[in-house]
């Protein structure tokens, strides 16, 4: 975030030290205005501007009115997901880089876009973490805007990274929403579909392997503590079995993926630990206690690892 504070600042800087040509006195009217923090009169200004044929075929006009409306949007909107003045920020930043002139500030317009499709992206995870049963319809949205401007912004910028962070985001929604009603097995599978997105744009994901793993165990725990006294016997019996089968064919498969990507790192450790566990093979136990206790001797793990 203090990155994206210092972009900010840069472009009020940026505007201001743009040439001032005669040729576009409302632009540049709109632009000093702007600098004085008059926000709504810099606006009007900027509208009248691209009302003049002449200015109006100028890029440099289209990159203050872009400016104004994001400096708007900035001061007054900024966290509203559906805010219009963001949109028509980003869209006369568009119609600015398709003028004759618009090299002159083609990297003013970039950075200028670079933070306002960051807040876009921004909004989808805040979105993301208050997904209900209504989907995710609004998270996606928001993060289809962020992908379709990151790339004009800067163009060759990988999204895999971004993409496998919002994923994981609503894959955690799921699993806290799954979690507070574990007889909704929907919230369960949509986490699961969520991790094993991530894990075919990226099979050396070990977040996603680890959390599959939590989910399957998590859903054995679930089972188990469904049984008490007034369980009967041929039911108790088939719940161990089933939840002791989930733990073994599911959810420990995924964990040694995870370790074999990821053998130092301690919550996957303490991951198989559980996972021996509670399939009582105490051998496996006892090896991977002693590797967390190696990790924390060699400073690779903190202590609170193995709590």
């Amino acid at each position: 975030m203090k990155i994206l504070k210092h972009t900010v600042l840069l472009l009020l800087v940026m505007v201001v030290h743009l040439g001032w040509s005669q040729q576009l006195p409302l632009a540049n009217e709109a632009a000093r205005l702007c600098q004085q923090k008059q926000l709504d009169a810099a606006l009007e200004k900027s509208n009248q501007s691209l009302m003049d044929s002449n200015e109006s075929a100028d890029a440099y006009a289209w990159y203050v009115n872009g400016y104004v409306l994001k400096e708007i949007y900035k001061e007054r909107e900024y966290g509203l997901r559906n805010s219009s003045t963001r949109e028509e920020a980003m869209n006369s930043f568009a119609i600015c880089m398709e003028q004759k002139n618009a090299h002159q500030h083609l990297s003013m317009t970039r950075l200028a876009l670079k933070y306002l499709a960051s807040t876009y992206y921004n909004d989808a995870l805040q979105a993301a973490q208050s997904i209900s049963e209504n989907g995710e319809n609004e998270a996606d949205d928001l993060f289809e805007l962020f992908v379709k401007w990151m790339p004009i912004a800067e163009p060759g910028i990988s999204m895999t990274g971004y993409t496998k962070e919002y994923t994981k985001a609503i894959g955690q929604r799921y699993f806290s929403l799954w979690q507070r009603d574990t007889d909704i097995p929907t919230y369960r599978e949509k986490a699961i579909a969520q991790y094993e997105k991530i894990l075919k744009l990226d099979s050396s994901d070990v977040d996603a392997y680890y959390n599959l793993s939590v989910i399957h165990y998590n859903q054995a725990v679930f089972m188990y503590r469904k049984i008490n006294h007034e369980t009967d016997m041929f039911d108790m019996m088939t719940i161990q079995e089933t939840a002791a089968k989930l733990i073994r064919d599911k959810a420990l498969p995924l964990m040694d993926k995870a370790y074999g990507l990821a053998p130092e790192k301690g919550e996957v450790v303490h991951g198989k630990i559980i996972l021996h566990r509670a399939l009582d093979h105490e051998k496996d136990v006892e090896y991977f206690k002693q590797e967390i206790s190696r990790l924390i001797r060699e400073g690779k793990i903190k202590a609170e690892a193995n709590k």
